[in-house]
């Protein structure tokens, strides 16, 4: 049992949810289709926990994240989700955008990634790992299908794809992503490092699981992007939205927003909510 994440969902909403999922998988055998905040529709398949994650807490993982970066989008431009696992950042932002990029190189994935995808339509499957450098990589599954990585680690590995947002984006041309999310399981800098000419022409809103460090601050300076993020108090379990520095960067986050010069004045705003 997850205390923490019992404490941050409920115990009432977390007690109805589990069960009304465990219904669904253990005795009506069929699978959940949710409904996502902006009308997305998204498979909540009976093996996936970050999916069912998103299920009890009713689209609410990252404690506020989504929504505030869904109120980022815009339908003349595109979002990437970089490691999309079966699609739900995509499905969150795809009646939003024109369209929505997952990026997702695990085939045990990409069943029902691809079945989300054909429930949204505008929801392109990237069969392909995203790093500093295109090319080939070993990808390491590290025993669960929801944290398979470009990290080395012990265990089986396969040969996979690997492209940058600069080169996807150079070979794609009409393609616009003002928000990109990064979930890679550990290297998330290295995605950064490849979207060094996105950042200058497009400035996209970033979302990434990059933990705060020196090589991201002087990353984010170079680029004059802030950093900000929803944390949440250890003890009392109370959520708040504010920039993150060194100073405060030890703090219990999920996802940090890089932000661009063209959004810094909003996002210094909600600071104050």
């Amino acid at each position: 049992m997850n205390w923490d994440f019992l404490r941050e969902v409920g115990l009432l909403r977390w007690s109805y949810r589990t069960f009304i999922r465990q219904l669904h998988k253990r005795v009506l055998h069929r699978e959940i289709v949710m409904r996502l905040p902006h009308g997305g529709r998204f498979i909540i398949s009976s093996d996936s926990k970050s999916a069912a994650e998103a299920y009890i807490t009713n689209a609410n993982i990252d404690w506020g994240s989504e929504a505030l970066f869904a109120r980022f989008a815009n339908a003349t431009s595109d979002a990437f989700d970089i490691g999309s696992h079966i699609g739900y950042y995509a499905c969150y932002l795809s009646p939003l955008v024109g369209s929505a990029y997952a990026f997702e190189p695990d085939p045990s994935n990409l069943h029902t990634l691809s079945r989300n995808a054909a429930l949204a339509k505008n929801i392109h499957v990237v069969k392909e790992a995203v790093s500093s450098q295109c090319g080939k990589a070993d990808f390491y599954s590290h025993g669960n299908s929801a944290v398979g990585s470009l990290v080395p680690s012990e265990g089986p590995s396969i040969s996979v794809n690997v492209t940058t947002v600069d080169n996807f984006i150079a070979e794609h041309p009409g393609v616009k992503p003002t928000l990109i999310k990064i979930d890679v399981e550990g290297h998330d800098f290295s995605v950064l490092q490849g979207m060094e000419q996105t950042v200058a022409s497009i400035q996209p809103l970033v979302l990434t699981e990059c933990d705060y460090n020196l090589e991201l601050a002087e990353l984010c300076n170079r680029w004059n992007y802030l950093i900000f993020a929803y944390t949440r108090d250890r003890n009392s379990g109370r959520v708040r939205f504010q920039k993150i520095s060194a100073e405060n960067s030890s703090q219990w986050y999920k996802m940090l927003f890089l932000v661009p010069p063209r959004l810094h004045s909003e996002f210094i705003r909600l600071v104050g909510i």
